[in-house]
């Protein structure tokens, strides 16, 4: 999980190609439309475990593995592994952290090893997701708040990246100048060992299904070279500022196409 940075954002809905898919019993996923990621009808192979939260609570919340960062004993937050995750985050004026919950190759990925991301060429692998805002409350309206899927990746140099694909932003986390979202690019911060996209501005009271191709998000921030891997797949909210967020996930499912 990367430090806690918390910087100043900007707002624009700008969309990256997703694709939706289904899920088939036996683990792989299906194309149902195409686009410039996954082709229509490819096959794939899944690499992580209860992306499904099929299991017990108690294995659910191993495989999950949620956690907090920076945040005190003035906030709030749960997280619960019931068919779905649920997690309620609650803060202070003063605080600044967040709280996150996925696949970390510890944890959850089959082969219980980080998973290479480059060979003669990038291997194709997609992260998909279902995922609810149940519920976003901010107390001033200057507050800033960041939902994001998020991937770490280490390099053969044994430093540590992460690329964050926003999910939602509040209003006072989208002015950041190191962005390009105001002439009309998809960058909302790049700076230090992190780098963010904007992909949605979901909409609080409705499940949405991404699929989001990890290697050309993480090869477009970082430029892939062998050596590379990656470490976790994980949803995350970030905040800084008094606000009440619930947000669920379900399907996190990681693959590779064949």
């Amino acid at each position: 999980m990367k430090k806690s940075y918390l910087p100043p954002l900007v707002l624009l809905i700008v969309f990256p190609t997703l694709l939706l898919t289904n899920l088939n019993p036996s683990g792989r996923a299906t194309a149902t439309n195409s686009g410039n990621q996954q082709p229509a009808q490819a096959m794939s192979e899944t690499l992580n475990l209860d992306g499904d939260l099929s299991l017990t609570e108690a294995q659910n919340r191993a495989h999950w593995n949620p956690h907090s960062t920076g945040l005190t004993e003035a906030s709030a937050w749960s997280a619960t592994f019931h068919d779905e995750t649920e997690i309620s985050l609650t803060t202070a004026p003063t605080e600044a952290g967040h709280v996150a919950t996925g696949a970390w190759w510890t944890t959850s990925f089959k082969s219980q090893s980080r998973i290479p991301l480059y060979d003669t060429e990038p291997r194709q692998l997609y992260a998909h997701f279902r995922v609810e805002i149940a519920s976003i409350t901010l107390q001033t309206e200057n507050e800033w708040l960041r939902i994001a899927l998020a991937c770490a990746v280490k390099r053969g140099n044994d430093a540590v990246v992460y690329t964050e694909m926003d999910l939602w932003d509040s209003p006072n986390a989208t002015r950041h100048p190191s962005g390009n979202i105001q002439s009309g690019g998809n960058t909302i911060y790049r700076g230090g060992d992190v780098v963010e996209y904007k992909i949605d501005q979901a909409s609080p009271g409705e499940w949405t299904s991404h699929s989001v191709d990890l290697t050309r998000q993480v090869d477009s921030a970082w430029a892939l070279k062998p050596g590379d891997s990656l470490e976790s797949v994980y949803v995350v909210i970030e905040v800084t500022g008094s606000v009440s967020v619930t947000l669920k996930v379900d399907d996190l499912w990681i693959t590779q196409l064949q």
